[in-house]
């Protein structure tokens, strides 16, 4: 995986401004590297922001056991928590396949010794950027909770937290009666909770935007409005840079692809493969309840993530959820974004008589393993991958941005890569 050939980079164009592009420019900067970082959006509006907020360490991949069958049964329900939309495509196909195949205890156990270990690695890292550019993001490190309705479903919960204490993580078990004074806006027929202690939740957006500028403050060249449409070859290392689809080309010594679900296609221009499905998440953000939780969580039946936010002194709820495959690009589902409301009133009081101050529907990049890409594409010494972190981009992403870093300086990686190479498809 290393770069043991080539020297140092001294300039890297990065290709996308979420969080696991921006977490690499930081390292990189801090290293007194020169960056150009290039995204046809505005730093906001990429997958990242859309995010729930949870930065849920030790959380499974989406490759668990039996997760692949129950796909199958809900695969024509356009309101089911995983919607599938069938269609005649061979990649599709492969990359279902490929998932089913995963989707196996021993495949789990191997994922989430490499998972519980960023884990904890990528929240000092947060803590660290947070207090070296005093982001206001609304961070705090108040775990989360997996709220659950059923009372027949409470073993199982707990038995999912216990799974992480080999890995060094904790929890703690809530009556309903425990979680309602401790949050009244919790409805009666709550069975209870498992309280992951070790986790954090972050506004996304405010975030990112905290660190976008503090790349640029520290000489970081951010580029929007700039839509990369292949590579420039050549070179003595493979890559002189990217092509833009208005015909220019930026140029550096090194190019990170992490464009998220876009990668795939970027990455296509080179004959690199790298397959991905985009799995669209909705979120709704909400003002006006009269009581907000006083920590974000999943609502176990219905898959609903629910997240206090702070915005300007404001209080506000998120509500994020679903996963829908589709061809990139078709029209939102209203019916789906709908659901997050449904789902969580069932839980909590006042959700559904909220004021809506905003909506969003955005492209979570899956790998059919269900692990993250980070590593130099074959035939390509200077082009480092790194994205398909599905649902965990936005708490995973410092610690890959750090590997990164590590990568490109032919350094060990803080955590361990041996299942996230580009070249493993």
């Amino acid at each position: 995986m290393g770069r043991t050939s080539l020297p140092s980079p001294k300039h890297v164009v990065i290709v996308g401004a979420g969080i696991i592009g921006l977490s690499t420019a930081w390292f990189l900067l801090k290293r007194g590297v020169r960056v150009t970082i290039l995204d046809r959006e505005p730093v906001g509006e990429s997958a990242s922001c859309g995010n729930a907020g949870l930065l849920s360490i030790g959380h499974y991949p989406l490759t668990r056991p039996g997760v692949s069958w129950r796909g199958l049964k809900w695969m024509f329900n356009s309101t089911s928590p995983l919607f599938i939309k069938p269609r005649l495509s061979g990649e599709l196909v492969s990359w279902l396949w490929n998932f089913h195949r995963h989707c196996n205890r021993r495949h789990l156990d191997r994922c989430m010794a490499v998972l519980c270990d960023m884990g904890f690695k990528t929240l000092a890292i947060y803590e660290d950027m947070i207090r070296e550019e005093s982001i206001d993001c609304d961070y705090a490190r108040d775990g989360w909770l997996d709220v659950v309705m059923n009372p027949a479903n409470m073993d199982a919960a707990e038995a999912e937290a216990a799974s992480l204490r080999p890995y060094g993580y904790s929890y703690r078990r809530l009556t309903g009666d425990e979680l309602r004074q401790r949050d009244p806006i919790f409805r009666d027929d709550v069975a209870g909770a498992i309280h992951y202690l070790d986790s954090a939740h972050a506004h996304p957006a405010a975030f990112l935007k905290g660190l976008a500028d503090a790349c640029v403050r520290r000489g970081a060249e951010l580029r929007t409005a700039a839509t990369v449409s292949g590579f420039e070859t050549g070179g003595a290392h493979g890559l002189r840079g990217v092509r833009l689809a208005d015909g220019s080309a930026v140029e550096g010594d090194a190019v990170v692809l992490a464009a998220g679900v876009w990668s795939t296609e970027i990455a296509a221009s080179l004959g690199l493969r790298i397959p991905m499905v985009g799995a669209r998440g909705y979120h709704v953000q909400l003002s006006g309840l009269e009581r907000l939780p006083s920590t974000g969580m999943v609502l176990h039946e219905t898959f609903v993530a629910v997240t206090p936010m702070s915005v300007g002194g404001a209080r506000e709820l998120r509500l994020a959820g679903t996963l829908e495959i589709d061809r990139l690009g078709r029209p939102w589902r209203r019916e789906r974004l709908a659901m997050l409301a449904k789902g969580a009133e069932r839980y909590l009081h006042g959700v559904t008589t909220a004021k809506t101050l905003g909506e969003w529907a955005g492209y979570r990049p899956c790998t059919s393993d269900g692990m993250p890409i980070l590593g130099f594409a074959p035939r390509h010494r200077n082009l480092l991958v790194a994205g398909g972190h599905a649902m965990m981009g936005m708490t995973l992403g410092p610690v890959t941005g750090k590997a990164a870093c590590e990568l490109l300086f032919d350094e060990k990686p803080c955590f361990d890569l041996s299942m996230l190479g580009a070249d493993r498809f």
